[in-house]
């Protein structure tokens, strides 16, 4: 696995990888350049810098934890025979799995950062289940209502088996809970030592500061939930998480840990067995590499994807003379620039200072100013003559 990580991070081609997408990827027919290959070479260069910087931070935390989540339970290698020979050297399955799998996905409402939903995460790539992933971070508003909602209250992870209706919190209530639904009964030495368990896992995320913990989403969720193929100790599988907890986009978590019965589905699916891999149903877009799709994520659902879309308001002090205009006439009195000029306008009397205050500061209007504005009658719009222009305007009608 280390072996396929530093091939990743070191090859010369990283830098100038071309991605592939949309339902050419199969054939291999489109190629079209990364998001983050479309800047100059400066930019190019500390991004590449960044992110040889993420993959070793997250290589070190896969380290601090160890092999938990890499492989199925119950794995086993062998040589394979000559005739599978051709495709793989070797045999990788599960001794341990049962066959039968849960019809529905799994629903899971957590945080990447959180220790606790990480044992979680290792208990389900263990056992080979894919879930539907809800990110909640910290400050989020998309799915932690939902979750409060439904629990009573907001504590991560939270899961949901559509296919027995069970429902829980505690992370160790829910491993035993998978193990003893979709496994042997039997949870693994690594998930059920207690304290130590959860230190580890915490460990990841203090090699990850601040990574996957804060909502930073900007726009509506997408329509449909995307698709990720990977696997929970991957270190690029981890950095694109991270993104997705933080743009809150839920995503449909599809493990093939070392020895998964899906690996060979990937390899159908994407033409070779690698991860993360990711597609978005909703703009037919499948890609490889862990840059590329923290960059295409942050591209589609993130802060420049908003900024491109935002419009310009006139401000309120300053509008138009067409906006200033027609409120006024659709309410039948003066529009902004008249009441500022009418003389006749009881709003347009001086604020008066108001003792006392809660806030201690600043003008305000008075109990009597106040009284005599609500009640004031509506003022009609008349001309104006002095005592001269009396008998000259005497002739008017």
């Amino acid at each position: 696995a280390f072996a396929a990580l530093e091939a990743t991070a070191f090859a010369p081609s990283y830098h100038g990888h071309l991605s592939l997408r949309g339902d050419a990827v199969k054939s291999g027919a489109v190629r079209r350049h990364s998001p983050r290959m479309q800047s100059d070479g400066s930019d190019n260069k500390q991004g590449g810098v960044r992110n040889l910087i993420d993959l070793a931070t997250s290589s070190l935390a896969t380290l601090a934890r160890g092999p938990p989540g890499g492989f199925v339970s119950g794995y086993s290698v062998e040589l394979s025979s000559e005739e599978q020979a051709r495709s793989r050297l070797v045999k990788e399955y599960s001794e341990s799995l049962p066959s039968i799998r849960p019809k529905k996905p799994l629903e899971l409402y957590e945080f990447e950062a959180c220790p606790f939903c990480r044992k979680v995460r290792e208990a389900l790539s263990m056992l080979d289940i894919d879930t539907i992933v809800y990110p909640c971070p910290s400050e989020g508003d998309r799915y932690r209502p939902k979750v409060m909602e439904m629990g009573g209250k907001t504590q991560f992870p939270y899961l949901m088996d559509p296919n027995t209706s069970y429902q829980s919190y505690e992370s160790d209530a829910i491993i035993q809970y998978l193990f003893q639904t979709y496994g042997d009964g039997i949870v693994p030495l690594e998930l059920s030592l207690g304290p130590v368990t959860t230190l580890t896992c915490g460990a990841v995320s203090a090699l990850r500061p601040g990574k996957g913990r804060k909502a930073r989403s900007v726009g509506p969720a997408p329509e449909q939930v995307l698709e990720l193929w990977g696997y929970e100790s991957a270190p690029p599988v981890r950095l694109v998480r991270e993104t997705l907890c933080e743009l809150e986009l839920p995503y449909k978590s599809i493990t093939v840990a070392r020895g998964s019965i899906k690996s060979q589905e990937l390899k159908d699916t994407a033409g070779k067995f690698q991860v993360p891999y990711l597609v978005d149903p909703n703009t037919g877009v499948s890609m490889f590499e862990s840059a590329d799709i923290c960059a295409y994520l942050e591209e589609t659902y993130g802060s420049s994807s908003s900024s491109s879309s935002t419009t310009t308001t006139p401000s309120r002090s300053e509008p138009s003379s067409a906006e200033a205009a027609a409120p006024a006439k659709e309410a039948g009195g003066p529009s902004w620039e008249d009441a500022e000029e009418d003389p006749l306008d009881p709003m347009n009397k001086p604020p008066v200072v108001v003792e006392g205050s809660d806030k201690g500061q600043g003008p305000g209007w008075d109990d009597d100013v106040k009284e005599e504005a609500k009640d004031a009658p509506v003022v009609v719009e008349a001309e104006i003559v002095s005592d001269d222009d009396k008998d000259a305007s005497s002739s008017k009608p």
